[in-house]
């Protein structure tokens, strides 16, 4: 071999080598933080947790409440990091969670609390769970790309120049990692200038979600949904639309460096015994959130909301609305408040106030 193509063919050895080091001392970087956690978890927690984290270990019998299966990602994948670092730390009641969990803040170092915290995360061995970092914070309207689990109350008055004010219950379950199913049933109170008040049941809204793509690395989502709305309100009173309502919608969200931003467009397609007429709807939600502390979360956000009607007499007519809010989530507890006010000059839409509580549920 003459020199020329031995030279070469040393570089590009040389240069396949190094690669080969780079690489492996990336991943050994990412690795060496859950090995040490490993470690740590198998030290101190397999004794109640058991050694596949199960909650099966030998003390779990004689404990009055069984320590948490931590496979379970229902549990470990919802949690923010920050705050299994807060239980381990703490203590179970840290957040809420059993009196039975201790405290290992003053058995085990800042950086051993974070590799155990950041294993026990990595519990959670499916790839289509979408893990809780990407459960961004509720807007008031803006439609959730997030396959959510929670019960919500909420409350929406003054809409329509008619003086309504609408009382919503919401029950959302999550079937598994990517999908979610909900149902929204609706109390309505009418207080017209002119004619009789009415209150009574509205239509109720059975709904399916499902993530279509997300990136934990880019913490980013997407999902696509169908909404089916009820005629379980009287249309007769003004209570409901009187026939089915498709509502076919996409949404995604972003956060980058506590900015988030989410959006939610859908198409609204009354059969053709609904009184209602056809729309189009987009709604963007911006907002930042600030943690206080791990187990606080306060976001003041602001709401674009438009609709466009497709049929009907109002044909091609666009409101647009504002809604400045805040909402405030502790642990499983969320409140928002917000007022929404119009952009366009439509006749029959006013300000209203908002508000809805929500409780994080686990089963």
């Amino acid at each position: 071999m003459s020199l020329p193509p031995l030279l070469c063919f040393c570089t590009l050895l040389t240069v396949a080598c190094l690669s080969v080091v780079v690489y492996a001392a990336e991943v050994h970087g990412l690795l060496d933080p859950l090995l040490h956690g490993r470690e740590v978890f198998e030290q101190n927690c397999i004794m109640c947790h058991g050694a596949d984290a199960k909650g099966t270990g030998q003390l779990a019998a004689a404990l009055p409440v069984r320590p948490a299966n931590l496979t379970d990602c229902k549990l470990t994948a919802e949690d923010p990091v920050e705050v299994v670092q807060g239980i381990i730390r703490h203590g179970g009641p840290y957040a809420g969670r059993s009196s039975v969990m201790p405290a290992f803040g003053s058995l085990l170092s800042s950086s051993d609390i974070a590799d155990v915290a950041h294993y026990v995360k990595s519990l959670c061995a499916d790839p289509d769970w979408v893990p809780g970092e990407l459960n961004f914070p509720r807007p008031l309207l803006t439609g959730k790309a997030f396959p959510e689990q929670e019960l919500i109350v909420g409350g929406r008055f003054g809409r329509n120049g008619k003086d309504v004010n609408e009382y919503l219950g919401i029950l959302e379950y999550r079937v598994n990692g990517r999908t979610n199913i909900e149902i929204t049933s609706r109390a309505l109170s009418i207080n017209p200038d002119i004619g009789p008040t009415e209150s009574g049941l509205g239509d109720t809204t059975l709904s399916v979600k499902r993530v279509v793509a997300f990136s934990p690395l880019y913490r980013a989502l997407v999902s696509a949904g169908m909404e089916l709305t009820l005629p379980t309100g009287s249309d007769r009173r003004g209570l409901g639309s009187g026939g089915f309502v498709f509502e076919p919608n996409l949404r995604a969200g972003v956060d980058w460096k506590q900015f988030v931003v989410q959006g939610a467009g859908a198409f609204v397609i009354p059969d053709g015994s609904s009184n209602s007429n056809s729309q189009a709807t987009l709604d963007v939600a911006i907002g930042r959130y600030f943690f206080p502390d791990p187990r606080l979360q306060i976001t003041p956000m602001i709401e674009f909301n438009t609709t466009t009607q497709l049929s009907g007499p109002s044909n091609g007519e666009t409101k647009s609305a504002i809604l400045p809010q805040v909402r405030v989530k502790w642990l499983v507890w969320a409140l928002g408040v917000g007022v929404q006010a119009p952009i366009t000059r439509a006749r029959d839409f006013e300000v209203r106030p908002l508000f809805d509580l929500v409780y994080e549920y686990a089963f």
